[in-house]
Formats: C-alpha cells, structure tokens, sequence
C-alpha cells in the first residue's frame, strides 16, 4: 500500500485559499440556482457556519473543547436583538455590540482554563446551562418561555434587507468575511501557535509559548465569533426562543465540526452544511434527529476518522502520489 505524497508546505495555503474559494462558491451560488427554499436554508448554513468556525478554531486547532458554545450564539442573538429593537440602534453597530458581548463572556469563561485535565469541559458545560436558565428567567429582558417576536426589519445603510435574498446575503457575507479572517489567522504566527497548543501543550510550553495568553485569546475568538453569528438569528427566524440555544445545540456544533473535518475551517462548513440540511428532508421524524445524528457520528468516526475534509485530504493525497509515479520504460 503507497502512502500519500505529503504536500509541500508552500503549497498548502494555496491548496487552502482554493478550497475556501470552492466552498464559499457553492454557500453563494447554491441557494439561487435551487430557488428559494435554499435562500431560507443557505442564510441558516452561513449564519451557523459562523459559529461552527468559532468553535473549530478553539477546539480543532486549538484543542480548547468547549461543551457550551452555542450560550455565546444565544448571548450574540438576545444583544443584537435587544440592542436594535429596544433602543433603535443600526444593524451593523448591534451585531458588533453582540459579538463583543460574546467575546467578552468568553474571556471570563477563558478563566477558567486554570482548571485541569476534564473539569474545564464539565465547567463549560456548566456556564451553557446558566446562560440557557438565565435567558428562560430574565423574563423582563428576555421574554421568557415566550420568547421575543417582533423582530425589526434587516436594514443596513437604509437599505432593506428583510427579504429571503437579503437575510442570505448578509449571512453569506458574514461567512465570507469570517472564514478569510480565520484562514488569514491560522496561516499566521498565532495560527501556528494554536495549532502547537492543540498538538502538544508542553512541547508549545517548552519552546517558550506563553499557553494561558493563547488558551485565553483562542477562545475569546472563538465566542466573538459565535455572538456574530447570533446577531443574524432574529432575522432569520423572525422570531427568538432559549429553546434555540439548549446543550443539545452545543453537542450539535461539536458534531458538525468532528463530521466535517477536526481542524479543518472547510469541514466545519460541509459539516454544518450536512447537519441543516438532514433534517429538513426527514420532518417527519424530527424526534429521531438526535439518534440520526449520533449514528452519522459514529459511521464518520468509524470511516472517515478525520472527517469529511480528511477523506478528501487523503484521496487528493492519493492521486497526486499516483500521478508522481515515474513512468516505467517499455524495453
């Protein structure tokens, strides 16, 4: 059996922008060749691909698992709404306001890295299960059980962005600037810094990097990142519950990012992409998404141990090993 042709590390980024450019494509096209059902479910697969790329970079490349990510989704999502409904403040300015909030819970969950080994996990789990009581309580803010409706039109610059093409524009738009600035970043010093981190946190250690600045920087990156993308929820959804942001949703996250591809930002894509667009094809049975979602992990874990990004990494790897191969002379 021929082992893969590594790919020269020069080659990689170029093999990245590519695949960025491949999978950004088809988030933009997509939706208006489909028609517009797809408009509805492209804008949700960006809006949540924002957040799935947060989690990725804490927990893929950085190896900082988080069991409660989709709270800094639901602190991004009541702030913007709150921010543009209750005060009348634009748009742009509330979902920056949302993802600053959320970065800003992050440093303080960042904390509690100090904790060793599984207790940072269990605490992350944890601080999800506070913020999900606390939006279900703070009914005066909140709404409670019952939610916020109401949500005011999607404009930006006087321009209204309310309709299905609009909502998904902006939501393409959020992922595109998200998905560069993250693939900028982890080609960068501090990109390789987290991925030391993630690989092998003595040896990052020992080489003289300072590992609680970076496990505090990765994660507040990863929440501000998450709290962008809920700012976009309202409009989505035109309508905002706790119920959307259960710890179920966090293991739905995990999920997607472990299906698509650990450590890879195009797999948290795909797998985002896969895991929203399953369910709308077996409405009838929505009890059992949970149970198809545990069987998708366990085939993926079983045959693609790298994800749906790793598979693809080994058959390019494969057919370049092949295509490499010096022709044998005919004597």
């Amino acid at each position: 059996m021929s082992t893969p042709t590594p790919i020269p590390p020069d080659e990689r980024p170029r093999q990245q922008w590519l695949v960025a450019a491949l999978v950004l494509g088809c988030i933009w096209i997509l939706p208006f060749v489909l028609g517009g059902f797809w408009l509805y479910l492209g804008a949700i697969i960006a809006c949540y691909a924002v957040a799935s790329l947060g989690l990725q970079l804490m927990v893929g490349l950085a190896g900082q698992l988080s069991l409660g990510h989709i709270a800094f989704v639901g602190i991004g999502a009541y702030t913007g709404v709150l921010l543009e409904k209750e005060l009348g403040v634009p748009f742009i300015v509330a979902s920056i306001g949302a993802a600053l909030l959320a970065g800003f819970f992050g440093l303080l969950m960042a904390q509690l890295i100090r904790l060793s080994g599984v207790y940072f996990k269990i605490a992350t789990f944890g601080f999800g299960i506070i913020c999900y009581q606390l939006l279900h309580n703070l009914k005066g803010l909140t709404g409670g059980s019952f939610g916020i409706s109401g949500i005011p039109p999607l404009e930006i610059l006087g321009v209204d962005f309310s309709t299905p093409a609009g909502v998904f524009t902006v939501s393409a738009v959020f992922l595109t600037v998200t998905y560069v600035l993250f693939l900028r970043m982890t080609n960068s010093r501090v990109g390789r810094a987290f991925q030391a981190l993630g690989q092998n946190e003595p040896a990052a250690r020992s080489i003289g990097i300072p590992v609680e600045r970076y496990k505090m920087a990765v994660i507040t990156v990863g929440c501000i990142a998450a709290g962008w993308a809920g700012a976009l929820i309202p409009h989505i959804y035109q309508y905002l519950s706790p119920e959307n942001f259960t710890w179920h949703e966090s293991l739905v996250l995990l999920i997607m990012i472990t299906i698509g591809g650990h450590g890879s930002l195009a797999g948290a894509v795909i797998g985002t992409a896969l895991l929203i667009i399953i369910p709308e094809y077996m409405r009838d049975l929505a009890e059992y998404k949970m149970l198809v979602y545990g069987l998708l992990l366990i085939v993926s874990m079983t045959l693609l141990p790298k994800g749906i990004a790793g598979g693809v990494d080994a058959i390019v790897g494969r057919l370049r090993a092949r295509s490499s191969k010096p022709v044998q002379e005919v004597a």
